[in-house]
């Protein structure tokens, strides 16, 4: 029989198919993250001051949002659907990114399919859409508010599903998937995860509210006319 290499995924007995040790450390994988994430909201910052000054407050975060997240859902999240057979072994910085990440979720290092599925999903259709609607809130395009409900519903359903298809698995099955320590279970798991709870619920109530107030405007039109 094969042995089991030994690698840090939860739980212990995980086969995580040629497992390679990462050679960067937790603090500069970390570095590496916030360096990126602050030069995208950055760069997405001075472009618009740049094409649209008028742009509100509001709008300026909502493009930063959706740019960000559209580089972490068609980037980093793509990475994973097109290398998900051989993630264990990879040493390349996108590799070590997700290995570290899989401290707190070991279903990225053997190729479950919910994930996996989840994950396509994600990269490939809300991804490009995060893009779209960025350029949708510069322009003011009518299209901007139906398009985000959609996205934000996607993101938000898929969220909930990864919570929660983990959580049980833990309460029926007495299965976890992250090590025991606090801060991959409340700071990678949960806290980093929760920005795509909160804020596309936040964009599904603004987009609502939009689509309801140009509808109540159609209505009294319309009774204006008769």
């Amino acid at each position: 029989m094969a042995t089991i290499p030994e690698h840090p995924f939860y739980p212990p007995g995980l086969n995580a198919i040629g497992y390679s040790a990462n050679t960067m450390s937790i603090p500069a994988l970390l570095g590496v993250f916030t360096i990126a994430t602050v030069g995208i909201i950055g760069v997405s910052t001075f472009v618009l001051k740049t094409i649209k000054p008028s742009i509100s407050r509001a709008d300026k975060i909502l493009v930063g949002w959706f740019i960000f997240s559209g580089c972490i859902h068609f980037i980093l999240e793509g990475y994973f659907v097109y290398n998900h057979k051989t993630m264990p072994r990879r040493l390349d910085l996108l590799g070590q990114m997700w290995k570290e990440y899989a401290k707190a979720d070991s279903r990225y290092m053997t190729m479950e399919p919910f994930v996996l599925c989840m994950e396509s999903i994600t990269a490939f259709a809300w991804g490009p859409l995060c893009y779209f609607i960025a350029w949708m809130i510069v322009t003011e395009s009518p299209h901007r508010h139906p398009t985000q409900i959609i996205v934000s519903m996607g993101q938000l359903y898929g969220d909930l599903l990864y919570y929660g298809t983990s959580i049980l698995e833990e309460s029926y099955h007495g299965v976890s998937y992250s090590r025991p320590e606090i801060f991959y279970y409340w700071g990678y798991f949960i806290f980093l995860n929760s920005f795509w709870i909160l804020i596309p619920g936040f964009c599904m109530y603004q987009s609502y509210s939009a689509m309801v107030g140009v509808s109540r405007q159609s209505i009294v039109l319309s009774k204006k006319n008769l």
